[in-house]
């Protein structure tokens, strides 16, 4: 029979084991997991671009209930002033700054509609804010987040605000103004 000195190294032993594979464990799930430190800005406000829309999924917020993905879009001249019409799209165009290069990490973008929100007229439903996830998106790649107006229901003058989020982190803020429904 073991004495109870001969068990209590043992089990110091086995304590100093588990310790040093829970920390090895936790360095490694650190050096692999990729770190986003923020974000480049490359060009501002309203583009043209082709949009396939889709109904929103969990944890994509949207006045329509729809999302739209926005390919081969093009920027007008960098500005925070919004046309106020069906069809404009308005958003951010951006790098996505950390490491490792090209692996996929979720960005949220965060609207903030003027304070008087948007009102749906089918769903009787009216918001004030939304937040809607994109998943996949690469580090170091171009990446596009926006709002297109499809109804004039949706175009409510005033202040915008997008805001792009990576976990618990404000990467970025910008605030458009969407000028008066001529």
């Amino acid at each position: 029979m073991d004495s109870l000195p001969q068990i209590g190294n043992r089990l110091m032993r086995m304590l100093i084991l588990i310790a040093f594979w829970l920390t090895t464990a936790a360095e490694l799930a650190a050096a692999q997991a990729p770190a986003v430190t923020g974000v480049t800005i490359t060009h501002f406000g309203t583009y043209t671009a082709t949009t396939k829309s889709a109904p929103a999924r969990s944890g994509q917020e949207s006045p329509t209930g729809t999302i739209g993905t926005d390919s081969n879009w093009h920027f007008e001249p960098d500005s925070l002033d919004v046309l106020a019409k069906p069809g404009t799209h308005f958003g951010l165009e951006f790098r996505i700054d950390g490491e490792p290069r090209d692996d996929s990490v979720t960005l949220y973008l965060t609207l903030i509609f003027p304070p008087q929100g948007i009102h749906n007229p089918n769903t009787g439903t009216t918001m004030y804010a939304a937040r809607i996830a994109f998943p996949n998106m690469k580090i170091g790649a171009l990446c596009l987040v926006g709002y297109g107006f499809d109804n004039a229901w949706e175009i409510v003058p005033g202040e915008w605000t997008e805001q792009i989020w990576y976990q618990d982190h404000m990467l970025v803020e910008r605030k458009f103004t969407v000028g008066k429904v001529e």
